[in-house]
């Protein structure tokens, strides 16, 4: 039997190769066995989307490998972004996330900009992302890549505190057939079908199936929260070599919540049962053309239709036709200039219900980008500078330009130190500028979000400075350390009561409730990782993060963000290959109380002992969260689906051939 690979330890590869390794240059390698040098001079798909060797990265970048997924034994996205440093993964109950980096953690979290294969998947309506729509066949990820800070100057709006982009595997990696099922407690049943192959002289492609069933989550006052939930996804991809690639999804996932149904009569605000309905198809297609010369040209085109179906609230129906093209040029003597364009159109319709109301319900906006970078050489092997930026237009706030400046030295060949100044914005949403949206009702009041067409966009500028260095052939380390300046940040006002007849409701009172932007505010902290080969086949990762947030509101009471992100955060990751055929890997983390929900510090340890049975047949036996029986992660215990994570044991075979 083939010795179970441990090509990526837990967490980082190491401190040199935290960047995307080049599928054509070193799909396969064990980077364990890569001295510092070779990994300097190996090629990647850097933060400055091109290819580069390790040494020329100025920017805090971590890589979730598939060899990480595989061994940490996680089962959703959320739980392998658990892995990275600087990030907050909580779960708020058994279909939900609230998940950011460097702060300003809600459900709602829209500071970040997430992407699977190029294809922009956070929600516009809000700016954020449903994570429990993109339960995607784990096998077939490469590898996360998640950018910690600012990436507006390449990725555009919304890429205020960091860049997630989830890649699949090419199609060429990715032949025969895996069958794999999991059951267990919490994870009560999954089923993932792959099949890989080829056609024509060098078209592979691979089609999948996979399905789920989740348990529901423990309520903190006893018994179950409502939100067991439940899904089933297809697709399928097809690579030409490496210049072509076609590929589509579609999904439907059903999840159960409570809601709120307000009402002038009495009780007022009965609460009801309800399951939300998320459903989507998209098609994407990505050429590239690498010429001789060093230049190259690409060119992606997806469209994505998605629908959100929430009886008691409103049901989202959109579809998104997106255009982006780059060219790399050939070196110009110092200079490396990468530059691109892009077009996408959005429509949207939201329809709601008496509670419930956009206006305009239904929206057709235009998006059009364009962005320019270059890497000047200030001195060979030694010194460079990068200044770029972004150029956008967008219909709620007009034009928005997010440069870029970096500065990098190497000052040997096993250290970097690198340093940059960033500005992002984060855009308006139809949440803020179209939402009325009903918070309270008796027999005389309602108080309801209204919409402000005066929102304006959130502004941060970053400073950043980072230093890697390979200590010895076994020991990496990796520092960022951060100091961000946030200006016009959403917070909520309530304005003078208005007498409303409408000849539909009875006379009452309306309370408006504004979303605008009465804060500033500034975030600083650190990161630091130090990985260690003890021997080859044991791998140790150690990661630590600080967070200090400062808010400054007109009223102290929206200040409360300061409190919904743990100031530390500690993991510790062991892979260990027992022999030829077991392993067993280990990961705990520590998480610091949240004191604006009253949620205690805890942590989570989890464990997975997985071996082959036979040649094609591997059983793995997991336990997650195995310090408590259950903990809460995010929100007050009062909320109205609040629950509580519970400890998970599951097993799972997985047959390949």
């Amino acid at each position: 039997m083939q010795r179970p690979a441990l090509l990526q330890h837990p967490g980082l590869i190491t401190a040199w190769s935290m960047l995307l390794l080049s599928q054509s240059a070193l799909a396969n390698v064990d980077y364990f066995d890569l001295t510092p040098e070779q990994l300097l001079s190996a090629e990647v798909l850097s933060v400055s989307k091109k290819a580069e060797s390790i040494a020329t990265a100025p920017a805090a970048v971590y890589i979730v490998t598939s060899e990480d997924i595989q061994r940490s034994g996680v089962t959703t996205i959320p739980d392998a972004l658990r892995m990275v440093p600087g990030m907050q993964v909580a779960r708020v109950d058994s279909n939900s996330w609230a998940i950011s980096i460097r702060g300003f953690n809600t459900v709602f979290a829209n500071k970040l900009l997430v992407l699977i294969d190029g294809r922009t998947v956070y929600n516009p309506v809000f700016g954020g992302v449903f994570w429990e729509t993109h339960d995607l066949m784990l096998e077939d990820i490469e590898r996360i890549e998640v950018i910690r800070g600012p990436g507006g100057t390449l990725w555009g709006a919304n890429a205020v505190n960091g860049v997630i982009n989830i890649r699949t595997k090419h199609t060429r990696n990715t032949q025969g057939t895996v069958v794999s099922a999991l059951y267990g407690d919490e994870e009560q049943a999954t089923l993932n079908v792959r099949q890989g192959g080829t056609f024509g002289d060098a078209g592979t492609y691979r089609v999948y199936a996979k399905g789920f069933q989740r348990d529901a989550s423990h309520n903190p006052v006893g018994g179950d929260t409502y939100d067991e939930w439940e899904g089933f996804r297809t697709g399928f991809r097809a690579d030409w070599g490496d210049e072509f690639t076609v590929q589509g999804d579609a999904y439907r996932t059903n999840a159960e919540q409570l809601r709120r149904h307000f009402s002038f009569i009495a009780p007022f605000d009965p609460i009801e049962e309800q399951t939300i309905v998320y459903e989507g198809v998209n098609l994407l297609g990505r050429w590239t053309d690498s010429r001789a010369d060093g230049s190259q040209f690409s060119i992606q085109s997806y469209v994505d239709w998605a629908q959100r179906d929430e009886p008691i609230n409103f049901v989202d129906n959109r579809i998104i036709y997106d255009l982006e093209a780059q060219y790399n040029f050939a070196p110009l003597g110092a200079h490396e200039v990468t530059t691109g364009a892009g077009f996408r159109f959005l429509a949207d319709d939201q329809e709601g219900d008496n509670n419930t109301v956009f206006s305009p319900q239904k929206r057709r906006n235009n998006l059009y980008s364009a962005f320019i970078q270059d890497k000047i050489t200030l001195a060979p092997d030694a010194w460079f500078l990068t200044l770029g930026s972004k150029f956008e237009h967008n219909e709620f706030s007009g034009y928005e330009v997010q440069p870029n400046i970096r500065l990098q030295w190497h000052a040997s060949q096993t250290q970097t130190v690198w340093s940059s100044i960033s500005r992002a914005v984060r855009t308006p949403t139809p949440l803020e500028t179209d939402l009325t949206s009903t918070l309270l009702k008796t027999a005389t009041v309602r108080a309801a979000f209204v919409p402000n067409d005066d929102f304006k966009s959130e502004k941060l500028t970053a400073y950043e400075l980072g230093y890697r260095q390979q200590l010895t052939s076994l020991l990496s380390m990796d520092l960022a350390v951060f100091y961000n300046d946030y200006d016009y940040l959403q917070t909520v006002s309530i304005l003078a009561p208005v007498p409303v007849v409408n000849g539909i409701d009875p006379p009452h009172l309306l309370v408006p409730v504004k979303f605008t932007n009465d804060m500033t505010g500034k975030t600083d902290g650190f990161e630091a990782v130090l990985n260690w080969s003890a021997n080859e086949d044991l791998k140790i990762a150690v990661n630590y993060s600080f967070l200090h947030i400062n808010l400054d509101a007109l009223l102290p009471t929206q200040e409360g963000g300061e409190s919904l992100y743990p100031r530390h955060q500690t993991g510790t990751k062991i892979f260990w290959n027992i022999n030829d055929d077991w392993t067993l890997d280990t990961s705990a983390t520590y998480v610091d109380k949240l004191p604006a929900g009253n949620v205690d510090s805890y942590i989570r340890l989890d464990i997975n002992l997985g071996g082959y049975i036979s040649k094609n047949l591997r059983f793995n036996l997991v336990g997650q969260n195995l310090t408590a029986s259950h903990h809460r992660e995010f929100g007050a215990a009062t909320d109205l689906n609040a629950g509580e994570i519970e400890r998970s044991i599951f097993g799972k075979l997985t047959w390949q051939f």
